[in-house]
């Protein structure tokens, strides 16, 4: 018997091959597990009064054999009727038209909306629907119906007017029962979640409005099919579908039957099996169907699950209508919300404020609901709805002091973080982060309307429109959004404002002490202005505002940015390209194009092209713009592979790790992007991104298709698509070489390596004895023959020496640097413990450790040869506190000497007392040179504190800086490893 089976399978796979695709399959009947073939299925199905075939949409074999089992069931004479998933009941005319000869095929085409895989899939069933003049069923809903549920719910159908609601199934019924599990299961493993994975309130509150959109098709299925067959005595009906829609019997033929429990029914079901030599059938298909299409799975492009997103959609707030009160004696605030929901709350909804506030009410059309509240260490999740309600809007009100004092900033953080401030105490001020004042739900864009109360005494800034009122010894402060937004901070303070109207905006300073550097800030943002509407398009907002804080922040928000109260007063530091030019820029990166940091955080690294590189091109300084790029690689250098990953995965800067892969990495691959695309493409690009997306969030992805969308309009052939997958999801960077360099009949020729395969425009440096010469090759392999006219004598060729590929740099290309010394668990070697130094240094010591920076600590007193001798060192004091210092005497750099009591940089000298020194430059007998040896030379420093603002300056191989106050660097350079040997990348001719 076991070889009459196995000759039957032989059959089977046999006939697989006159489909398009050769793969296996075979046809089981699941209560006998036994394979039969097309014919013994037509003739087992033909018994049903409906059967449903259920597809892998995108399968050739499985769409071969639909048309395989109707041609067959069309042998037996029987009337049948063909419905389909596939067309929409507001065609039904069409396609009767069609069949019935009235319209040709591209009038049917034209007006039927056909799926785009009609030609190849279901044109060869219809067509033998008209060729034997069977009638056909348009069976699902409108797509833009089947929406309006997860928009709007069922009272969203219910609204429609009679001409579009008739072609909804008359009565709809959404069930929770096992279709509803399965689809959730759906969902969650088509995120790439885990199984168990719970639902947060909005995320089930949007997979019940999905679920409900799936149901309103099965209903109108169902009663489709059920209608069809009352009016249509001895009909058996076919019906195509997507698998889910009918696996288990459950989705359509739960509907189907519901109209009418006394039809027969059989389902056919897909199921993908692996490649064997025969398929047999698996136990977990018995229930699935009553007959199995067992195929063998085909290959698939397996996306990223990260780029696809990993996560769920959730319900979240739409707009909000707050009103509060500030009390800044008290530092309370009471105040109360009134939320939208972007779609109707039919499950539960939860939304988050802090835990400082008690709920005093929350209210549907002014009648209490019933909520529970989950708290952890700072907010607390309301959770309300559920009980048969269905609402969109809903109204909290709420009451409590804030005050949290800002975050102490260990090294590797640029800024402090409050979770929101409201003091009277000179100094001090109002700050309420997005989300702290109100309640607020994780993720989406929202509008808002604000009124606050505040002291007259007290200004506020935030983003928006804003208008004021004052009314004795208050203000009243109404505020509106200009675009949707994923939050909104407020600001609070006893500011000087000076401002200024430019091209219709405002621009303005908001200052807590009146100072002199105040208009030079105005001046710059107008500038930016300037600059930035040139190359990206309209600006935002109605204006733009500095705005001191009274701890040290660097935010930027819609229409406004925040700075340190410490920064302020240094605008040599702030007004460089990547510090207020960079808050500038956000206003159309993230602050109205909006990032879904599930999908990636591409903002900061575009912000950071915009304004760290590009104003040096915007105001001709090409050093700069050369020393951002090299500075960019080298922080790529630094970075511990450990700490290493895709920058598709970067969500925000936490460390400075962060910082190189989202920032650096990021910022440089919109440098490659500029580098082939060029100035007018690459920001047409741009600027048409910004207006697709304002006040929508985006992905790499989306930017990607800018891009591209461009390269294609010119028929540049740039494979754009390539060059964002090489960079966003490898975390490698290749190494470039050059060989084979020869040069004859005034002709170079070279080849240039890499030890990757990616697409690289890679710039070459000639120097003739008359000039110098740039030309540039794409290597898309591992290596790339070039070659170029060149009727002058050459004295050199040189690969990318200006830094314009992402790459690693070679070792004399890589000056000693603090962030380098810092991450390779330096031994830390302290003065001794009866020293006046000792006390400061393990205070510093111990703050490197809370940063996360790992290094072993040693008093001088407890060293021995073996613990230094082959590891990166750190040395604490001078010369005079610290005796490691006779280890290393006279192995500094010439440029520097170390005295007692000075520092001589470069022949100036200066006093050691009250500055810090910090000195990179390579081991004294360690056998690897790419070990470092640091000096931290200091005296007579009490507070550990002076020593944050080194952390500053990670790039740099030497700085001395005025520890007692906030100032440019006394002194700094750049310290090289004494290699002379280049020709990885540069050729000399002799």
């Amino acid at each position: 018997m076991q070889k009459v089976w196995s000759l039957v399978i032989l059959l089977f796979f046999i006939a697989s091959l006159s489909h398009s695709e050769e793969r296996k399959y075979t046809i089981f009947e699941s209560k006998t597990g036994n394979p039969i073939n097309i014919k013994e299925l037509s003739s087992k199905v033909l018994d049903a009064d409906v059967i449903f075939f259920g597809e892998f949409h995108d399968d050739s074999v499985i769409h071969a054999l639909q048309k395989d089992l109707l041609t067959e069931m069309l042998k037996s004479g029987k009337k049948i009727a063909v419905s389909f998933e596939m067309f929409e009941t507001d065609v039904q005319k069409v396609i009767d038209e069609y069949l019935a000869g009235k319209i040709t095929e591209e009038a049917f085409l034209k007006d039927s909306r056909p799926w785009p895989d009609y030609k190849d899939f279901y044109k060869p069933l219809l067509e033998l629907a008209k060729e034997y003049k069977m009638p056909v069923i348009a069976a699902n809903v409108p797509r833009k119906f089947a929406a309006i549920y997860s928009n709007d719910g069922l009272k969203g159908i219910e609204k429609l007017p009679a001409d579009d609601r008739k072609y909804i199934a008359r009565n709809i019924n959404v069930v929770e029962d096992d279709y509803k599990k399965n689809f959730y299961q759906v969902m969650i493993d088509n995120m790439g979640m885990d199984s168990g994975y719970v639902p947060k309130p909005n995320e089930e509150n949007m997979l019940f409005l999905y679920y409900g959109a799936q149901v309103v098709k099965d209903e109108t299925m169902g009663e489709q099919i059920a209608d069809f067959i009352s009016k249509n005595n001895g009909f058996k009906v076919i019906h195509f579908n997507g698998d889910f829609h009918s696996n288990h019997r459950l989705g359509t033929p739960q509907k189907v039957l519901a109209r009418n429990d006394k039809l027969n029914i059989k389902i056919i079901s897909p199921a993908y099996t692996k490649k064997s030599d025969t398929i047999k059938f698996d136990k977990e298909w018995l229930n699935q169907g009553d007959f199995i299409m067992a195929v063998e799975d085909k290959s698939k492009n397996q996306m990223s699950q990260q780029m696809m997103g990993g996560h769920l959609a959730e319900n979240t707030v739409a707009k909000h209508n707050i009103k509060i009160r500030i009390n800044t004696e008290e530092g309370s605030i009471a105040g109360s919300d009134n939320l939208t929901f972007k779609s109707p709350v039919l499950k539960k909804a939860s939304v988050s404020i802090l835990n400082d506030f008690k709920i005093e009410s929350v209210t549907v059309d002014n009648k209490p609901i019933k909520y529970q509240i989950k708290a952890d260490s700072n907010y607390q999740d309301i959770i309300f709805g559920g009980d048969g309600l269905e609402f969109s809007e809903v109204s909290l009100k709420y009451s409590g002091k804030v005050y949290h004092k800002p975050n102490e900033r260990n090294l590797n953080q640029r800024h402090a973080y409050s979770l929101g401030m409201i003091s009277s105490v000179k100094g001090e001020g109002i700050y309420l982060p997005g989300g702290s004042f109100y309640p607020a739900t994780d993720n989406g864009l929202a509008d808002f309307i604000v009124e606050i109360i505040v002291p007259k005494e007290f200004k506020i800034i935030t983003s928006g429109k804003i208008e004021m009122n004052d009314t004795g010894d208050l203000a009243t402060y109404k505020i509106t959004t200009e675009l949707p937004t994923d939050d909104l901070t407020v600001i609070g303070g006893r500011f000087n404002i000076i401002d200024s109207i430019f091209d219709g905006k405002r621009f303005s300073v908001y200052t807590i002490d009146n100072g002199s550097v105040t208009k030079a800030y105005l001046n710059a943002v107008i500038d930016y202005y300037k600059q930035y509407t040139k190359i990206l398009g309209p600006y935002p907002f109605s204006g733009f505002a500095v705005v001191e804080n009274f701890f040290a922040t660097g935010f930027g928000m819609p229409g406004y940015t925040l700075l340190s109260n410490k920064l302020m007063v240094m605008p040599w530091i702030t007004l460089t390209p990547g510090s207020l030019a960079h808050e500038f820029v956000h206003n159309w990166w993230g602050n109205s194009v909006f990032v879904d940091r599930n999908l990636g955080n591409w903002c900061e690294a575009l912000t950071t092209f915009c304004s760290n590189f590009y104003y040096n091109v915007i105001t001709n300084k090409k050093a700069e713009a050369l020393d951002w790029r090299k500075k960019a690689l080298l922080s790529l250098e630094a970075l511990p592979e450990k700490n290493n990953y895709p920058l598709s995965k970067f969500k925000y800067q936490n460390t400075g790790d962060d910082a190189a892969i989202g920032y650096s990495k990021g910022g440089f691959l919109f440098y490659e992007y500029y580098k082939l695309l060029g100035d007018d493409r690459f920001f047409a690009a741009l600027r048409n991104f910004a207006k697709k997306y304002q006040g929508k969030k985006a992905s790499w992805s989306r930017i990607s298709d800018a891009f591209d969308e461009v390269s294609k309009k010119d028929s540049l052939n740039i494979p754009i698509k390539k060059i964002s997958s090489q960079w966003l999801m490898d975390t490698k960077i290749p190494t470039l070489g050059i060989k084979d360099v020869s040069y004859s009949n005034d002709t170079l020729n070279l080849t240039v390596t890499q030890d990757m395969m990616n697409y690289i425009q890679v710039p070459i440096r000639i120097i003739t004895d008359k000039d110098t010469i740039w030309e540039k090759c794409i290597i898309a392999g591992a290596s790339k023959k070039c070659s170029f006219k060149i009727p002058e004598k050459i004295k050199s060729v040189t690969v990318d020496p200006d830094y314009q590929v992402l790459r690693h740099l070679n070792q004399w290309e890589i000056p000693y640097s603090f962030s380098v010394a810092l991450t390779s668990n330096p031994l830390l070697i302290l003065p001794p413990k009866n020293n006046p130094d000792y006390a400061v240094s393990v205070k510093l010591a111990e703050m490197m450790k809370e940063s996360d920076y790992k290094c072993d600590v040693k008093s001088v007193d407890d060293v021995k040869d073996e613990d230094w001798k082959d590891r990166p060192i750190m040395i604490f004091g001078t010369e005079t506190s610290n005796p490691f210092y006779k280890n290393i005497k006279s192995l500094y750099p010439e440029s520097i000497k170390l005295e007692n009591e000075n520092i001589v940089v470069n022949s100036q000298k200066t006093s050691i007392q009250g500055n810090i020194f910090m000195l990179n430059t390579t081991h004294p007998t360690a056998a690897d040179k790419k070990k470092y040896m640091t000096l931290i030379y200091y005296k007579d420093i009490k507070d550990a504190e002076q020593f944050r603002r080194l952390f500053r300056y990670q790039s740099y191989s030497m700085v001395m800086l005025a520890a007692g106050k906030m100032g440019r660097p006394i002194a700094q350079s750049e310290i090289f490893p004494n290699v002379t040997d280049k020709t990885k990348l540069e050729y000399l001719f002799k």
